[in-house]
């Protein structure tokens, strides 16, 4: 059988051009900013993201909790009825609170990762890479001049070295531009659409809150007709309000299910994307790390 070194007398010289390629490419990367200023820009509009729906779900939160427990004492066409319309919202109301905690995590999350985007980006994390590729291509110039070290051991330190550092300055820039390229292809009319539903169901219960109850008939001792006239009034107030009370019963389902949506996209893309972003560069920087 033929010995693959033998047959393929080229491929060491092409290995060590490609990984001399690859070295100054990413020294090239890290000392300019194209990288880092669209990671930046994506966790922007990450962060804003996370700000305005967790500050929609603390309104919407708010809202329902102005509504639940209000007792409006009706009395269409003379027969009192009590109505306690906040009763309907007890699910979503439920629901909001904990899905606050998920925006509180994704919030956290991205404080952790901006501060990863920070150590990334700093100064001294560049010159060390830049430092190590000069030293690994000096070890690896001298040794083929000289002939020293002719295991290599030196070289493939500083190399593996160098991968570390390299895995530390660009992870989680790399990580948050494909994580933001995911989002615009698979989840944003989600968000947009979840966003919409949830909104619009917050005005519709604070109407609700801002419904005036329809008068007491018991208020006051009026002639014939007048009374006749506010019972009339009463009547049409009461079952406009149980209408929208009704409605509002309707829309809870929506509003769940909306709530769960927004959940799955702010949990993959601040919790479950990022480390699995973050394991397959870590995976591919093993195996550079392995076949050094």
């Amino acid at each position: 059988m033929n010995n693959p070194a033998k047959t393929n007398p080229g491929r060491p010289a092409v290995t060590r051009w490609f990984l001399i390629l690859l070295v100054s490419v990413t020294v090239v990367l890290s000392a300019l900013t194209p990288v880092d200023r669209l990671a930046e820009t994506q966790y922007n509009a990450l962060f804003q993201r996370a700000l305005i729906t967790f500050a929609l779900a603390r309104t919407l939160n708010g809202v329902i909790s102005a509504v639940q427990g209000t007792e409006l004492a009706l009395q269409p066409a003379g027969v009192g009825v009590t109505l306690t319309p906040g009763q309907v919202l007890d699910p979503i109301n439920d629901l909001v609170e904990r899905f606050s905690w998920v925006m509180l995590g994704a919030t956290i999350s991205l404080g952790v990762q901006q501060v990863l985007l920070d150590v990334g980006q700093w100064w001294g994390i560049k010159v060390l890479l830049g430092a190590l590729a000069l030293l690994w291509l000096w070890i690896r110039l001298r040794r083929s001049f000289t002939g020293e070290d002719p295991s290599g051991h030196t070289e493939k330190m500083v190399f593996r070295i160098f991968i570390i550092v390299a895995f530390i300055r660009f992870a989680v820039p790399v990580a948050m531009i494909a994580n933001e390229g995911l989002y615009r292809v698979f989840l944003e009319t989600r968000f947009e659409e979840s966003t919409q539903v949830i909104e619009s169901a917050g005005t519709e219960i604070k109407d609700l809150s801002a419904t005036e109850a329809p008068p007491n008939l018991d208020d006051a001792d009026p002639g014939m007709f007048e009374s006749l006239e506010r019972m009339y009034d009463s009547t049409l107030k009461s079952l406009d309000f149980q209408q929208k009370v009704e409605y509002v019963a309707d829309r809870t389902s929506d509003v769940i299910e909306h709530l769960i949506q927004l959940s799955v996209v702010f949990i993959l893309q601040t919790g479950l994307l990022p480390i699995a972003f973050l394991w397959i560069f870590l995976q591919l920087f093993k195996q550079i790390f392995r076949n050094q």
